[in-house]
């Protein structure tokens, strides 16, 4: 074979191979068309959405309106609540002493007593024994309401019971025992509402006033 045509068959040969080449290269898809080709695809068999039935809209429409509504009835219930506490306090402040107010009435009733029956007489004993029935009423009615006196006098002197105004040296009456009550205290219950006033022994000696200060 002459050289002439081994050249020209090589170079069919290389002629038919490009084709090929770019037979290939045409019949195989890009990535991008390839993926546009897939979600396209994918669209095409995926269902439609649907949204709630006009049947199923208005079950869900009225079940939020009954929620609604409720929520708005039990705001008013809890203002109202709120106001009739409210009040009820401000009456229970108002009229907290009522119930004291009715057991002081009778002694007034009896003070009023005492002193009309001095403008008709002057039985100094008889009124006497009248104020000492008030006297008893009063602490009677105090009492029920848990105010109760403080005893004083002979007792060991107490800062948290008595309040000493004055210290006297005494050889009859112990150290630091109250020898006598000028105003007597009270507690209401076991608070001290008002403490005793009293001077207390201190041994021999004179008269030493304690400063209020």
């Amino acid at each position: 074979m002459s050289e002439a045509k081994k050249a020209d068959t090589a170079e069919n040969q290389e002629a038919e191979t490009q084709a090929e080449d770019q037979e290939a290269t045409v019949d195989q898809p890009s990535d991008a068309e390839a993926e546009a080709s897939a979600e396209e695809a994918a669209s095409e068999s995926a269902e439609p959405e649907e949204g709630p039935s006009a049947e199923e809209f208005a079950c869900l429409k009225a079940e939020y309106e009954e929620r609604y509504d409720r929520m708005l009835r039990t705001i008013a219930e809890f203002e109202n609540s709120k106001r009739r506490a409210e009040r009820d306090k401000e009456d229970f402040l108002k009229y907290a002493q009522e119930s004291l107010v009715k057991d002081l009435i009778p002694t007034v009733d009896s003070i009023e007593k005492a002193v009309n029956s001095t403008k008709d007489s002057k039985d100094f004993d008889a009124l006497t024994a009248g104020i000492e029935m008030i006297h008893k009423q009063l602490l009677s009615t105090l009492e029920k309401r848990g105010v109760t006196p403080i005893d004083a006098a002979g007792e060991l002197f107490d800062p948290t019971l008595h309040e000493a105004i004055m210290h006297i040296e005494s050889e009859e009456v112990e150290e630091n025992r109250v020898i006598q009550e000028f105003q007597r205290g009270y507690l209401l219950h076991s608070r001290v509402i008002r403490p005793s006033m009293v001077s207390v022994s201190k041994g021999k000696g004179e008269k030493e006033e304690v400063s209020d200060e």
